[in-house]
């Protein structure tokens, strides 16, 4: 009996408190949102961090989540609210923010009372616990037209690393790429992965964990030569032991030939637009050292939009920016990044 007696009092600290509570935010409705939207693609069972999709893994970490909500250290996403609005957007909202404050300031309610999933009626149904979750191992762009399992990558225990695979399409002739979606092998060691063209240097894609894919706006492609490789850069965190990785590339192509093909533009300090441009996404190259990047778009009128700020920026965590909608910049437009940063732009030319 004595060993029960540690049991007991979690219990009773977790869900039998005699403290008033002094919030309305529940685990069972605002916070299991936030975590299906923000959190469990990383903080699952088999994921790259600890699991938070029960209501029990989340009250115990409930302080460790306060503080990184309010420092902005999680979710991983450094661009700054206001300078450009992005797809693939993973950080929270201020009304965010404020209901996990809420409810870790008073004592994490699970729901309002009148569902309890530890205790049951003898012959009655057990009520069904509320919980975050994820979909993974489907194709959230549906089934791809074309399918490519990467070579295997061994990761060793504790090795953070970036591998480098080629991956052969066995095109015959000329495609147009509309969207890129990548399904990793294990989801514990991966912190992103982009894909270029082998024989152009390319940026056709990324995947990081809360965001999979990449879309191209209506009308766009990417050009994929016959005889034309894909090469995948993954970045690996080490785990306690040795794991083996082998993830699947999709492809989707365009029905029909679309006129605008989307090429990149290199920024290095400052380069100027030859012709009227759209810009789709931006990968900065973060160097050792550097916290901050904005990225500017200077035009011929003398006016200046700022295509992405962003600061306190996670090195353990790249990722690219596309934009919700492309933008649009006239001929002679001065794109300019700061800290020394190397930013590849995806875009194409405005049809006159």
């Amino acid at each position: 009996m004595k060993r029960l007696v540690p049991i007991m009092a979690v219990f009773a600290a977790v869900g039998f408190s005699h403290e008033t509570l002094t919030t309305t935010v529940l685990f069972d409705r605002e916070i299991v949102r936030i975590l299906d939207k923000h959190c469990v693609m990383c903080h699952v069972e088999n994921g790259p961090s600890f699991p938070l999709a029960t209501y029990e893994q989340t009250w115990l970490k409930k302080r460790e989540i306060r503080a990184a909500a309010i420092a902005r250290h999680m979710p991983p996403w450094a661009a700054v609210p206001g300078y450009g609005q992005f797809m693939n957007e993973n950080s929270l909202t201020l009304r965010e923010t404020q209901f996990i404050v809420s409810w870790v300031e008073g004592l994490g309610p699970r729901n309002a009372g009148t569902v309890f999933t530890n205790t049951a009626t003898p012959g009655a149904a057990r009520p069904k616990e509320v919980q975050a979750h994820a979909d993974f191992g489907i194709w959230q762009l549906g089934q791809p037209q074309l399918t490519r399992q990467l070579a295997a990558n061994t990761i060793e225990p504790k090795t953070d690393e970036v591998k480098r695979t080629v991956i052969d399409l066995g095109l015959t002739s000329e495609r147009r790429l509309r969207a890129l979606e990548f399904m990793p092998g294990d989801r514990r060691v991966i912190r992103a992965a982009f894909f270029t063209l082998q024989e152009t240097g390319q940026w056709i894609g990324s995947w990081t964990p809360w965001y999979g894919y990449m879309r191209l706006p209506k009308g766009t492609a990417y050009r994929l030569p016959a005889g034309s490789h894909i090469l995948a850069e993954i970045h690996y965190r080490g785990t306690k032991e040795r794991v083996v990785d082998r993830g699947t590339l999709g492809l989707f192509f365009a029905d029909q030939p679309t006129p605008d093909l989307v090429s990149d533009v290199i920024v290095e300090a400052k380069t100027r637009l030859a012709a009227d441009t759209y810009v789709v996404a931006l990968k900065p190259e973060i160097p050792p050292g550097v916290k901050s990047v904005e990225v500017s778009a200077r035009k011929p009128d003398g006016t200046t939009e700022i295509l992405l700020f962003a600061k306190d920026i996670p090195v353990d965590w790249p990722t690219p920016y596309i934009l919700k909608e492309p933008a649009a910049l006239p001929r002679g437009t001065v794109l300019t990044a700061t800290g020394g940063v190397r930013v590849t732009v995806s875009t194409y030319r405005a049809r006159k």
